[in-house]
């Protein structure tokens, strides 16, 4: 028992792993894009107006919220990983995220002051102001924008990790069917383990696919795609007949044709399904 479970364990860790460095680096591309972005169009709005800054003002201004930001982004990534806030666990994981959020906000600022008055001073020769008015209206007016970036990460950190356990999932029913050549279908929070040989079609429907089996009918959140690789570590040879459906070879009783190259396909249990010219060329492979 020993062996699966720290296996289980390997390929989850694995999983997160992936997951967090994908985050960062969508996170790091975007505050790229962002800073790209925000630094041409101050320098559009300046030159329409008449007015004159220092040499790469917007680029360093920009640049320095940018610069913390990306250094940043990795801890709330991985804030994001150890404490999700997802059902269940929300309670426990918001006080982390209330002070990783007043963190990043006071690093930030606090960081991207000191660069400003960095390159202020080195660089243009004067010195930076940044509480032009009220020193809290300026923290509360960055805070808010912070709270936005905030909480941006922990979406994109919580879309990857779901992504990676999805494929994480797909990879290990695709083990299972070519170890015990049974199918793995998910549904309705259930977990369907079914023998490969009952499987006589597939039909797509939005996120779903019906399967047809010798037995019966099951709705599984899949793609054809996925099922028939599936099928095919399984040992079942699989086919696309049409966009919309995958059949068992084996399971095919007769081929009639309808015209125009499109096909009527049906199975040994008399259920009848479309074939399209599309994929004759698969279908008449021996």
């Amino acid at each position: 028992m020993t062996e699966p479970l720290s296996a289980d364990r390997t390929r989850a860790n694995q999983a997160e792993i992936r997951a967090f460095w994908l985050a960062c680096q969508f996170a790091w591309l975007t505050l790229f894009v962002f800073w790209v972005i925000a630094s041409t169009s101050i320098d559009t709005e300046f030159a329409r107006d008449g007015r004159a800054g220092p040499p790469f003002f917007s680029w360093v201004t920009e640049g320095s919220s940018v610069i913390m930001t990306a250094l940043m982004a990795p801890a709330m990534m991985w804030l994001g990983l150890r404490a999700p806030l997802e059902p269940g666990r929300w309670m426990s994981s918001l006080p982390w995220h209330v002070a990783g959020f007043l963190g990043y906000t006071s690093l930030h600022v606090l960081g991207m002051v000191l660069i400003r008055e960095g390159v202020w001073a080195f660089g243009y020769g004067g010195d930076y102001e940044f509480f032009h008015d009220s020193p809290w209206r300026e923290i509360v007016y960055e805070a808010r924008k912070d709270i936005g970036t905030y909480a941006g990460y922990q979406i994109i950190m919580a879309v990857s990790l779901a992504l990676q356990m999805r494929q994480l999932e797909v990879d290990v029913a695709r083990a299972e069917a070519r170890q015990s050549h049974r199918l793995t279908l998910k549904c309705g929070g259930r977990t369907l383990r079914i023998a490969a040989d009952e499987f006589r079609a597939a039909q797509a429907a939005g996120n779903y696919v019906e399967i047809g089996l010798a037995s019966g009918r099951h709705l599984a959140r899949s793609t054809l795609t996925e099922l028939e690789k599936q099928l095919g570590e399984a040992g079942v040879d699989a086919v696309r007949v049409h966009r919309s459906w995958l059949v068992n070879r084996g399971a095919i009783r007769e081929i009639a044709p309808t015209g125009e190259g499109d096909v009527t396909i049906t199975l040994d249990t008399g259920t009848q399904i479309p074939g399209s010219r599309r994929y004759r060329a698969r279908l008449d492979t021996d």
